[in-house]
């Protein structure tokens, strides 16, 4: 596991696993029912992600490391006022006030206010108010309201009629717009 990546070959290569004859590892997925619920970490499941699992990973090993990944979720979630967020993976819950992020990773905004994004990667955003961003990348889009965006990259725009764009400069550059 790591904040800045959840590619399992990425993971691999980031902590030089190798694989062998013997599964000495098991590639894991632990998800939301869906992402609008991602502030719930008892909403998460454990699934394997691959043909086969390791026999090591009895019933038993399943349930320590959903408690050790819910354990994560909940060390992972913002909900309340927060005046600077600074590296590090993030799920915004509808009941937070961000004054600034940068240089991170939000997994998924479901509501709430971010004043100020300041580089780094948001995945999805599904609702709530970002006021300013001024860099970074955002992956999804499906709803809320951005004031003010002045650089940076924005990968998919879907349901672009629930979304509010106030003020968008010429520098930014949106790949995927499905309206």
């Amino acid at each position: 596991m790591s904040p800045w990546t959840e590619s399992h070959s990425e993971l691999v290569q980031l902590f030089n696993i190798r694989e062998g004859a013997r599964l000495n590892f098991a590639r894991v997925e632990f998800t939301p029912k869906t992402l609008e619920e991602a502030y719930l970490p008892e909403t998460y499941t454990l699934q394997i992600d691959e043909e086969r699992k390791p026999e090591w990973f009895t019933d038993e090993m399943k349930v320590k490391v959903s408690d050790k990944m819910r354990a994560y979720i909940k060390s992972i979630v913002v909900s309340g006022d927060v005046s600077l967020l600074v590296g590090g993976q993030f799920v915004i819950a509808p009941s937070a006030k961000i004054e600034c992020a940068h240089t991170m990773l939000i997994n998924v905004m479901c509501g709430g206010t971010v004043n100020d994004i300041r580089g780094g990667t948001v995945n999805y955003i599904s609702g709530g108010t970002v006021n300013y961003i001024s860099g970074g990348t955002v992956n999804d889009i499906r709803g809320g309201t951005v004031n003010d965006i002045r650089g940076g990259t924005i990968k998919t725009a879907q349901n672009i009629w629930n979304l509010v764009i106030k003020s968008i400069s010429k520098s930014v550059k949106i790949l995927d717009d499905k309206r």
